[in-house]
This record gives structure tokens, sequence and C-alpha cells, in this order.
């Protein structure tokens, strides 16, 4: 059983055509920490998670920012730490997912930096474990 969630950073695809896009750092709530947490513990897939301060770094040269408000479909590398709740231990985990995102505020102006961003239509691929992955 894992009881928290570090360093999350999500790989970024163009749902159809699977075009790398780039990186997306991001905060999770702890609300939203918990549907992370469930999913890797029980299997319990979100319907939606909402990320704050999302970051797009390391974007793609031909990479267009989202316009607010409209929903993309993307596919995703979602990697993060979780801490082993007997151990302490934290261990890198990736998630392979699809979703639908959605920009939802951009109070500084910056393109590659939104308030919050909305992922639903989740559907999960490929739970890994143990990963070398960074």
């Amino acid at each position: 059983m894992y009881n928290l969630v570090t360093n999350l950073v999500d790989e970024i695809y163009h749902g159809k055509t699977g075009n790398f896009l780039g990186y997306a750092t991001f905060e999770l709530p702890q609300t939203e920490e918990e549907k992370i947490l469930n999913l890797v513990n029980y299997g319990e897939t979100p319907k939606c998670l909402i990320l704050l301060n999302l970051d797009v770094i390391k974007t793609a040269k031909d990479y267009v920012p989202p316009e607010l408000i409209k929903k993309y479909s993307r596919a995703g590398i979602l990697r993060a730490l979780f801490r082993d709740a007997d151990s302490g231990v934290l261990m890198p985990i990736e998630i392979c997912l699809k979703y639908d995102a959605r920009g939802r505020g951009q109070e500084t102006g910056d393109i590659y930096h939104f308030d919050s961003v909305e992922y639903s239509n989740i559907e999960i691929g490929e739970i890994r474990y143990n990963t070398n992955s960074n």
C-alpha cells in the first residue's frame, strides 16, 4: 500500500496522432492525490483529475499551446514516486493513460502555464512498478 505521491511528471502525446507534445509538471491537491493512490492501491480509475499550476516544459518544436476551456485528446505516461506505507521507501511507478485535457485558467498570461487543468474520460492502459525512469 502506498500513502504518498510525489515528483509527478506527465509525458504528453497527442491523443490521435501519438506525436510527442512535451512534459507537464504540476501540483496535486490532496483530494486528487487520493484518487491516484486509489488507482495504484485498488485499481479504481478516477472519473477526472484536477491538476494545479501545470507547466508544459520541454515541448516539441511544433507544439501549439491549447486554447482554454476546449478539450483535447491526449495520451500520457504519468511518472511519480509513491511512498510505501510500511517501509517509507519511495517507489517509482509509471501509469500509461489516455484522457481529455482542458485548461481552466491562465492568470499569469504565460501560454505554457495553466492555473488548473482537468483530465477527464480517463482510460488506464498499464501501471508499471519498479521502473528506472526519473
